[in-house]
């Protein structure tokens, strides 16, 4: 009995011993396996500055690891772009040892870039990272006193095919202006074209629309605060005929920030405040030739306040208003246009976004029945709101998000949709700064980043209007320094980045 008991004891250690070699074995080839591969290229620690000045860029070396001179540098100028690499910039002294070290700087003679964009990125190539990047002059802008000496409540338009932007303003004198100014591809504002006094006795709030062809119109509150549209004739390279086509008062009581919409063929609508502050909407026929007929239709859709309306298409017949109710609240209605101008009354459903302050709303259409609100809420903070409104008019009365874009001021928001999820919000900031900002909304309604972007375009500003010149290319008219009107432009890229 004792030796089979020794026998089993002998043969368990042999198992056990078998099993051990053979975990050893396959640990081994793992091991060997694993090793077979190269391990990844550490991402180099660098602490790089860049400047420019009148004809240089410079990139200072100031701490982290040493670069070999093979490193690939990528300047961004404008429109051009050169690679080249840290080799080919460093002097000969300091690249004796084949390095770039701490202390050496890199100089590339840029020539004048007044007015363009200019970048500067480094890459590490073994490890296939950026290692460095910087917008050494972030911008693509131009600016450009429209009206040297007052221009007020400035509203835009592009002629269709071109770079010639319309603009319609107020003067020191309360008249009435129209002007036509040349864009240049890169950014740059090139000239003032024409212009014409399209009311020489009072003009306020003045908004444009392009009917067709050559035919404009212009809504506005004139002398005696009547609601009153005119059409003017504007060509394509700018030039502007000098008798108005057409004129009607559509509101000889009061009419307050009118603002006109395209419906269907020959039918426009305007929406404004009328006297003890009511809100109305008026539709009337403008025929291509700029020939303007009676009012088709009207419909109070606020009894009680209905200031700074704004009105958008919603889907077929029916449109949104968006404007301050009464105690200066935020409300949006919904109301039915048909296309021959007929308005049904009443309106077909009524929202209070903000019960405490929604003053200056602008609204901007996300996706499906997503719609985006920008005002300025109490205490002057600039809001971001999204809500739902459905295709016939009905409106969630719960909004689906809510984001403080600026905790200072967001006075005079203007909303508009630059590529996808990306939005740009142009507002009087801080200090009544000119601000344009980016933000990312998805088609839900939620505000992924209430600011993916920003750029301080001017210390003054007062009513901005943002519109698209072509696909990343915006202009922005504006009441800056001393109460004169300005035009600046801006490149917004579609992931929300400005320059």
């Amino acid at each position: 009995m004792k030796i089979k008991r020794l026998d089993n004891a002998i043969t368990q250690i042999l198992a056990a011993t078998l099993l051990l070699l053979m975990a050893l074995a396959i640990l081994s080839t793992v091991y060997m396996y694993v090793l077979s591969y190269p391990l990844p290229n550490s991402v180099p620690y660098v602490d790089i500055v860049g400047s420019l000045d009148e004809s240089n860029i410079t990139l200072l070396h100031r701490g982290g690891e040493s670069l070999d001179l093979d490193t690939e540098l990528v300047l961004d100028i404008g429109n051009t772009t050169d690679i080249t690499t840290v080799g080919n910039l460093l002097d000969s002294e300091s690249k004796n040892d084949g390095f770039w070290n701490i202390g050496e700087a890199l100089v590339y003679q840029v020539g004048d870039v007044t007015g363009l964009k200019v970048g500067a990125f480094i890459s590490h190539m073994e490890s296939e990272s950026l290692i460095f990047q910087v917008w050494l002059q972030p911008t693509f802008s131009d600016t450009i006193e429209y009206y040297i000496e007052i221009g007020k409540e400035g509203n835009m338009v592009i002629i269709p095919g071109t770079l010639n932007v319309i603009i319609v303003y107020t003067d020191k004198d309360n008249d009435g202006w129209v002007q036509t100014i040349e864009l240049e591809p890169d950014g740059g504002i090139a000239a003032i074209l024409d212009t014409l006094e399209f009311d020489p006795n009072f003009c306020n709030n003045p908004n444009l629309i392009h009917v067709s062809g050559s035919t404009y119109a212009i809504c506005y509150r004139a002398q005696g605060s009547d609601g009153t549209l005119k059409t003017v004739q504007i060509a394509a390279n700018g030039s502007i005929n000098d008798t108005i086509q057409d004129s009607l008062v559509f509101d000889s009581n009061n009419c307050f920030d009118p603002d006109i919409i395209h419906i269907s063929g020959n039918v426009y609508a305007i929406t404004y405040t009328q006297d003890e502050e009511d809100g109305f909407i008026k539709t009337i026929e403008i025929l291509p030739d700029g020939d303007i007929t009676t009012v088709q239709d009207t419909l109070e859709f606020d009894e009680i306040e209905g200031k700074f309306s704004t009105i958008c298409h919603i889907s077929g017949d029916i449109y949104a208003i968006l404007y301050e109710g009464d105690d200066s609240d935020g409300f949006l209605s919904t109301v039915e246009i048909a296309a021959n101008g007929n308005i049904t009354d009443p309106v077909i459903d009524t929202f209070e976004f903000d019960s405490n302050i929604g003053k200056g709303p602008d609204m901007v259409h996300v996706s499906g029945d997503i719609y985006a609100i920008a005002y300025e809420g109490q205490g002057q903070q600039g809001y971001l709101k999204t809500v739902e409104i459905e295709e016939n008019g009905f409106i969630n009365n719960t909004v689906i998000e809510t984001t403080m874009f600026d905790a200072s001021k967001g006075n005079n928001p203007e909303l508009i949709h630059v590529s996808g999820s990306i939005f740009a919000i142009v507002y009087s900031g801080n200090g009544d700064m000119g601000r344009l900002i980016t933000v990312e909304i998805a088609s839900d309604g939620s505000i992924v980043d209430p600011t993916v972007d920003a750029w301080e375009f001017t210390a003054y500003c007062k009513n901005p209007h943002i519109i698209r010149v072509t696909n990343n290319y915006y202009v922005i008219s504006y009441r800056g320094i001393g109460n004169k009107g300005f035009l600046t432009t801006a490149h917004i890229a579609n992931n929300g980045d400005i320059y």
